[in-house]
């Protein structure tokens, strides 16, 4: 979900939740009816009006707080530098290198397939992540340009960026 809209439509429902408060208010807050009376009068209606709006925007603001995007960008399609065949080791082993162990974990799941794609909930399954932690490792691994992502019905299709595939599909054995 587009980050832009969701906290638009967050203050939209926080402005007409202070427009219900300040009604309420003014109709005469709780004060003045007795007790176990039930009425349906404009101060109720105003008391809703403040109360579903402020819980809605609050339930958008934990959602995009607890589920950052993943931003779809193109991966680079090869390295700026590339070392002389002699020194160059391979490049998934260099990347390796550099992740921390739960990046390491869906970067060796997606290596280890035959088509170096997986959905994001089998990824989750093979590596034993949280359904949190497998998204927010995959958005910090799009952003660097390691994996690609891409929607697939309900979930994402993962995949690793393509300058790692071709890099390891160069150095099986044929």
């Amino acid at each position: 979900m587009q980050k832009k809209p969701l906290v638009l439509a967050s203050v939209v429902l926080i402005i007409i939740s202070i427009i219900g408060l300040v009604f309420f208010a003014f109709e005469g807050g709780f004060g003045g009816r007795g007790y176990g009376r039930v009425d349906v009068s404009p101060r109720s209606l105003w008391l809703i009006m403040f109360v579903l709006p402020l819980v809605f925007a609050i339930v958008m603001i934990g959602y995009s707080v607890a589920f950052p995007t993943i931003e779809q960008k193109k991966p680079q399609t090869k390295p700026d530098w590339v070392p002389p065949k002699a020194e160059r080791e391979s490049t998934l082993d260099a990347v390796m290198r550099v992740l921390n162990e739960d990046e390491r974990k869906v970067v060796e799941a997606l290596a280890a397939t035959e088509t170096e794609t997986m959905l994001q909930k089998d990824i989750r399954w093979k590596t034993g992540l949280t359904r949190v932690k497998t998204h927010r490792v995959l958005a910090r691994l799009a952003k660097r340009g390691i994996v690609s992502v891409e929607k697939y019905y309900n979930t994402n299709k993962i995949a690793l960026a393509d300058w790692l595939r071709k890099e390891r599909r160069n150095s099986l054995p044929q």
